[in-house]
């Protein structure tokens, strides 16, 4: 269970020395020695007890058992200590899974967060260790140190920082004081030297402080002694001494809640000095007292520059009930949106939190940015990419009231791989219809069902660090058409007929207009009628061939367009053959034959000749489809006569019927 944790001094030591002998009961991390619970906390020492109570742990004599915070599927939380508990050493390693790796425990928020991030990203910490999947949210009494959206912070409760004293020459400080005293430009107040000690770097309090004083942390000269967060007797060891406190914690630990660290300073004289606060004239207390104990002044922690949100920071994505990495009890336990309430905003919860010193505000598990919460990038010790993807290449296929994306990911990518892919659909009017998180080896993903309309579909590859450039695709969905085209074998020269049928889905009858092609030829067009019919007069001079024609229906307001092929076969013309001749003639003149072809259609061309028998006895060429043919002079007698048409690429061949001329 957790107990009393070690003296101040003791504690003060440990900062220098890294290890601790223990000198009187300490807290402790899960107990008993062994506990893994699924949900790890690592972090800021201002939360951690008040976490730890949460967890159902015992904290300084006093078992939570019975309030512990569990999400609806029992899963509970794992805090653990910012130092370690049962010595006070820094530097020590926590295991915080079975079968898990053992990694340095992260003292305070900026090492928390530090901790998360490496458990999403896969990095070693300092020390070389893994620190994979091992820890699934970060205590943190302070925002995000990078930008980004990978990381949501959300609010668990309202603190302040005040400033922890020695001597009554401190009673009260303004914010300039602060300031200058911690750039090294103002040493004595009121007569009192003064001995400034601000926490150790990484400290959620720390960054706070300094930059609601308005200093950089590069400019705290390095002779202002650095000690573990909220340790008042390791830090007011003489007059003059000040640190800046969590006023929660500063509550708790005398209130003697949480395991102490301030009682024996508190005795000597230490306690929190009344700050001016900007723009009023007097100073005001962080604290007053209720019934014989320490209780919080809510205007000081209202304060915008003293008081501050405390925060439990989550991955983004495992907070999102869309995404792929969503996890149901992290979201249980932590956030309140629409008609869910957090686990940890729930009036139990509550009245532990109040307990250690905290304010509860209506806003506890708020993920909303515009309700305190906050968004920030993964934080690295090490060199780290925080690039996001580049927007994939979008296909779109339509269907029947459908819609599929398909996409390939961009060839350049960052350092810190893909990790999924969310697919949105929105309206026309931009109301959001569906969002789809898939794995990273996924490249398409269907919409069904959809009613018809115009969508705007948008693809984001993202990875750890958050989401990536979008890609966007917008188009009309509608039903399903089908075409379907039947035709007959036509001679060149007739007009070949393509019959068309074109059918829609859900009851919608097709109108409009129908492209009958040949390759990239247009050889025919027509409208649908009231029931979605038409027949196309094709051109009338496609080449003898077999075609394979290309019907397309161009869709309607409510249909997709289709299409479908059908083959014609063009074939030649069949011609008529006629002749006009004398009946006799004179043996020593030259009969004139005139000779017509015709076809419907087509005007023949070609060669046309005059056997006797199978001797031919005069060839011409028709103009127009006809030609006059003059004959070499004929024999007394009668002379049985034919005429022969020879055909062309489009008219076949044809003989004429026999004719006599009397030669005399």
């Amino acid at each position: 269970m957790r107990r009393m944790r070690l003296s101040a001094a003791m504690v003060a030591a440990a900062v220098v020395s890294g290890t601790l002998a223990l000198a009187s009961p300490a807290s402790a991390d899960p107990t008993p020695a062994g506990t893994f619970r699924q949900l790890v906390g690592v972090g800021s020492d201002t939360t951690q007890d008040v976490t730890n109570a949460l967890a159902g742990d015992t904290v300084n004599g006093t078992s939570y058992s019975a309030t512990g915070v569990k999400s609806v599927n029992g899963a509970g939380i794992a805090s653990y200590d910012a130092i370690e508990p049962s010595t006070g050493a820094l530097g020590t390693k926590i295991t915080t899974r079975t079968g898990g790796t053992t990694f340095l425990r992260p003292n305070g928020s900026g090492a928390g967060r530090t901790a998360l991030s490496e458990s999403l990203t896969g990095d070693l910490d300092s020390t070389g260790a893994s620190v994979k999947g091992q820890v699934d949210f970060a205590r943190s009494s302070g925002g995000p140190s990078s930008s980004g959206t990978s990381l949501t912070y959300i609010p668990m409760a309202r603190d302040a920082v005040g400033v922890a004293v020695k001597g009554s020459g401190l009673d009260t400080l303004t914010v300039q004081q602060l300031h200058d005293i911690y750039i090294g430009h103002l040493t004595v107040v009121n007569g009192q030297t003064v001995h400034p000690k601000i926490p150790q770097s990484g400290s959620g309090t720390r960054k706070f402080f300094l930059n609601a004083i308005g200093v950089a942390d590069i400019d705290v000269p390095v002779s202002i002694g650095v000690v573990q967060e909220n340790q008042a007797n390791a830090a007011l060891t003489e007059d003059g001494a000040l640190v800046p406190f969590s006023v929660g914690s500063w509550i708790a630990q005398n209130n003697g809640v949480s395991p102490d660290y301030s009682k024996t300073a508190a005795a000597a004289g230490g306690h929190l000095a009344s700050v001016q606060l900007p723009g009023d004239d007097g100073a005001t207390s962080p604290v007053t007292t209720v019934n014989g104990k320490l209780a919080p002044v809510n205007a000081y922690y209202e304060n915008a520059t003293f008081g501050r949100d405390v925060y439990n920071v989550v991955p983004s994505r495992a907070i999102d009930p869309t995404s792929i990495f969503y996890d149901k009890d992290l979201y249980d336990v932590f956030v309140t949106s629409g008609s869910h309430t957090a686990q940890l905003a729930s009036d139990t919860a509550e009245s532990v939190i109040a307990k250690f010193g905290f304010v509860n505000e209506p806003y506890n598990g708020s993920i909303s940015v515009a309700k305190h919460a906050k968004l920030g990038g993964l934080e690295e010790s090490s060199s780290f990419d925080h690039s996001v993807p580049n927007a994939p290449a979008l296909k779109s296929t339509l269907g029947d009231a459908s819609l599929k994306i398909g996409w390939t990911p961009n060839s350049i990518v960052p350092a810190m791989p893909v990790t999924d892919y969310r697919i949105t659909l929105t309206d026309a009017d931009g109301g959001l219809v569906a969002t789809k998180d898939v794995a990273a080896s996924t490249t398409s993903y269907s919409f069904t069902g959809l009613a018809t309309g115009t969508y705007t579909a948008t693809v984001t590859a993202n990875n750890v660090n958050g989401t990536g450039t979008a890609a966007s695709w917008t188009g009309a969905v509608k039903y399903a058409s089908t075409t379907k085209a039947t035709t007959a074998t036509t001679a060149y020269g007739t007009t070949p007929k393509v019959a068309v049928t074109v059918t829609g889905t859900h009851g919608v009858v097709p109108s409009g207009k129908v492209t009958v092609k040949d390759g990239s030829t247009v050889v025919g067009t027509g409208t649908l009628n009231s029931s979605g019919k038409v027949t196309v007069n094709v051109s009338n001079h496609l080449k003898v061939a077999t075609h394979s024609l290309t019907v397309s229906y161009a869709g309607a307001t409510k249909l997709n367009a289709s299409s479908a092929t059908v083959s014609l076969k063009i074939t030649k013309a069949n011609p008529t053959v006629t002749k006009t001749a004398p009946a006799t003639i004179g043996h020593t003149a030259r009969a004139k034959v005139t000779v017509k072809v015709t076809a419907t259609g087509t005007t023949p061309t070609g060669t046309v000749r005059i056997y006797e028998g199978s001797r031919i006895i005069a060839t011409g060429t028709l103009s127009g489809g006809k030609v006059t043919l003059t004959l070499p002079r004929l024999s007394r007698g009668t002379h049985t006569l034919h005429a022969y048409y020879a055909g062309s690429t489009t008219v076949n061949t044809k003989s004429g019927a026999n004719f006599t001329i009397k030669s005399t």
